[in-house]
């Protein structure tokens, strides 16, 4: 009988080093790390240059979550990529299952975001609702400036609609929401209006 090995087993001799997470650092808002589950390797990109409706391509790392987790481990470069070695370890094989069934429409969600200035900046968070919905969580950056955040929750409700909100933040502080069904004749407005409220918002905030 033939083993088919697991995403654990094939990135067994794979780590997330510290090297990685200063190249991270220095991408800046919107810098992702990524498992290419072709190849078996991590990587360092931006949202703007990654695919993303490739279901090879798993953004496992962020830049945000890169800034959390060093205040959490005092700046201690080697425990924080300890640390997400074994996160990864642990859970890449419940990503990359998740990821391979995930809506198309999500991500056509997210490609749409970036082309539109919003950068995937956070690890996604995947979960199932307890009916068996696919949940989906992402956290943006404004492009143009990282005060501004969003984060998508999309719950897909069929193979052919999402039901998806988008939240935005100005420096972590709750500004607006959006809501819509997205199906494949009708893409999310919210994309679009987003980074133009944005702007708005901060012409009438404080620098």
């Amino acid at each position: 009988m033939t083993v088919v090995p697991t995403m654990y087993d094939r990135f067994a001799d794979e780590e997330v080093t510290v090297d990685m997470l200063r190249d991270l650092g220095r991408t800046g808002p919107g810098g992702l790390l990524i498992a290419d589950l072709r190849r078996a390797a991590y990587e360092v990109t931006h949202a703007r240059d990654l695919d993303m409706v490739n279901r090879g391509l798993l953004p496992i790392y962020g830049h945000d979550d890169l800034l959390h987790d060093l205040d959490c481990y005092d700046r201690d470069w080697e425990e924080t990529a300890d640390a997400v070695t074994d996160t990864t370890w642990d859970q890449l094989d419940h990503w990359a299952t998740f990821s391979r069934a995930m809506s198309p429409l999500a991500r056509a969600l997210r490609r749409d975001m970036t082309v539109c200035g919003m950068d995937l900046t956070r690890r996604p968070v995947l979960n199932y609702a307890p009916d068996g919905t696919r949940l989906v969580q992402d956290t943006f950056v404004l492009r143009t400036n990282p005060r501004i955040t969003f984060i998508s929750r999309s719950g897909q409700q069929g193979p052919a609609s999402l039901l998806a909100s988008l939240d935005m933040y100005d420096r972590g502080h709750y500004v607006t929401t959006w809501t819509q069904l997205v199906t494949h004749e009708a893409s999310p407005k919210f994309v679009r209006e987003a980074p133009l409220e944005a702007e708005r918002h901060m012409k009438n905030t404080c620098p």
